[in-house]
């Protein structure tokens, strides 16, 4: 029984993991499609370059993804 529940705690841990990194992969993207709709190129140089891509525009692009585009970016970009 001990083993079934870690295996459990296991198995939910991976998919939480994997879930996490597919909003990763899927908010870089939404980035790319938020910079095409606002008509902005340097949004899409910004999340083209790995280290601004990787730290600055795929998590806001996640977070765009899930609740809204902040209006901070329609600020800075728009």
């Amino acid at each position: 029984m001990k083993e079934f529940i870690g295996q459990i705690f296991g198995d939910f841990a991976g998919i939480v993991i994997f879930a996490i990194w597919a909003l990763i992969a899927v908010g870089g993207l939404y980035w790319f499609w938020m910079a095409i709709q606002i008509g902005r190129f340097l949004m899409f140089v910004i999340g083209f370059f790995p280290p601004t891509g990787l730290l600055f525009a795929t998590p806001v692009g996640a977070w765009s993804l899930l609740f809204g585009v902040p209006d901070w970016v329609f600020a800075w970009f728009a």
